[in-house]
């Protein structure tokens, strides 16, 4: 049975090849096609416009298809020439898998190094030393908040500097002063619990592996208080929505995030994100023309000893190994390296351009929408503060991502946060022991296949990149 079920998953991958090779690819016959593979957000209409006037021999096109494909596609020389990889999760999985080109023996020379880009990130471009990557966006989360709905509860302002207990005070006063309106506010709109608790694990001085990804630090003393406080603002304060609270208080319109509807719609006090949130400031400003007087920025909360830290991250580009237009695919690369490129971002609040000499202060990233130079500038100092986790080599990354989201939601649900965390990291350590096993040197876990790959992250379970990141979501709807 082994036998025959391994011969059907050959047959499958060697037929879908066939089949997507016979498909058109529609294009200008009279220039070279670069096909990027990307999320649906309109704004890459206008990115690919900009880039073919500067490179008019090139045309670009946006691929939408089923990430779950993609693995499978660029495998068999059937992908697209440009890849964007959302987070160090898939971007050690397709590693792995053989199918990014190494970009470091001529990124340099070609303007998108890792000196090119914001010096925290670049450990998070690249895998077991080699760079694969190149920014797209970047992103670290900041506190954006309702100034009227605080003024409405007689809650404290954040301040510089503010700590989690301020910020548990200040939204405690949301959640039981009565409004002045006479109206009912949410304290906090957590829109993905993941990431909340992944800025706490970084905020306490914790991480997911060690260094040399031996072992797993999310055993750790500093891990358990930073699930501890997960816990505590969702169940014992009762200040911020649980995924499963936050799915049925919504009908998840938009961009599959009910919470940033709410905040948006002036319905919660405090959102946990990153700048590209107010890409959607143009589509409330239709119900809420009051909205952006309201709005303000602050740093996370710090940990006392600790200064204010989260998670940088980046939606970043690679070029597919097995191209058919490798020099063309150089040049797109080139292009999100550039000013034109990065202006683009800037003026759309489409997070931070990947040249960080284009976000140096807030008032670099002002834009129609948002002309408050204090309201950017934490989003600036975030990234410039902030860390990319740490991975092991030795085990799959997106497997411990599902155990890191599944302790997330053990605990939403009233499990022990200690038992739940240390219950990963327990999994985590042990993986990386078992691919270290057959003795001196440890190897990194490469050993697995395409299609074993695909079997692994192609399941109903997505990962969160693809659940959860705004940008997927192929319709922006009117709340």
């Amino acid at each position: 049975m082994k036998y025959v079920l391994l011969a059907l998953i050959g047959l499958f991958v060697a037929m879908y090849a066939y089949a997507v090779s016979t498909i058109e690819v529609l294009g200008d016959p009279d220039r070279t096609t670069v096909v990027w593979a990307t999320d649906p957000n309109p704004a890459r209409t206008k990115q690919v416009g900009i880039f073919e006037e500067l490179n008019p021999d090139l045309e670009g096109l946006v691929d939408k298809s089923d990430a779950t494909k993609l693995i499978v596609r660029c495998a068999t020389g059937t992908g697209p020439d440009v890849v964007d990889i959302y987070d160090v999760f898939s971007l050690a999985t397709f590693a792995e898998a053989g199918i990014l080109m190494d970009l470091t023996p001529f990124a340099d020379s070609l303007g998108f190094g890792l000196d090119d880009t914001y010096a925290p990130l670049r450990e998070g471009l690249s895998y077991e030393g080699k760079q694969y990557r190149f920014p797209c966006n970047v992103h670290a989360n900041a506190i954006i908040y309702n100034t009227k709905i605080l003024d409405d509860h007689g809650a404290p302002l954040p301040q510089p500097d503010w700590t989690w207990e301020d910020f548990i005070e200040s939204a405690l006063a949301v959640r039981n002063n009565p409004s002045k309106s006479g109206e009912e506010h949410i304290p906090f709109a957590n829109w993905n619990s993941e990431w909340v608790f992944r800025d706490l694990l970084i905020g306490h001085g914790g991480d997911f592996f060690t260094a040399d990804g031996l072992h797993s630090r999310l055993a750790e003393e500093v891990s358990v208080q930073a699930i501890e406080l997960f816990r505590d603002m969702a169940l014992k304060h009762d200040i911020m929505p649980t995924s499963a609270e936050a799915k049925s208080l919504s009908s998840q319109g938009g961009w599959g995030s009910g919470g940033i509807a709410w905040f948006f719609n002036q319905q919660a006090a405090y959102i946990h994100i990153g700048r590209w949130a107010i890409v959607q400031v143009p589509v409330y400003l239709k119900r809420n023309p009051d909205l952006v007087e309201n709005l303000a920025a602050v740093a996370l909360p710090r940990v006392p000893g600790h200064p204010s830290r989260g998670i940088v991250g980046t939606r970043a580009a690679g070029i597919n190994a097995k191209t058919k237009n490798p020099e063309a695919a150089k040049r797109f690369l080139q292009y999100l390296a550039s000013r034109d490129y990065g202006a683009l971002i800037a003026a759309d609040g489409d997070a931070l351009p990947p040249n960080p000499e284009l976000a140096r202060t807030g008032e670099d990233l002002v834009n129609e929408h948002i002309t408050d130079p204090a309201f950017h500038q934490p989003f600036i100092d975030a990234v410039d503060n902030g860390v990319t986790i740490k991975m092991s080599p030795f085990i799959e990354a997106q497997l411990v991502q599902r155990w890191a989201l599944e302790a997330v939601e053990q605990v939403e649900n009233g499990a022990d946060p200690r038992t739940a965390i240390t219950r990963v990291a327990d999994r985590s350590t042990t993986a990386s022991a078992k691919t270290c096993a057959a003795g001196p040197p440890c190897r990194p876990n490469t050993s697995r296949s395409p299609a074993k790959l695909i079997m692994t992250t192609g399941g109903k379970k997505k990962s969160p990149r693809t659940e959860d990141y705004p940008y997927n979501n192929a319709t922006t709807k009117t709340p």
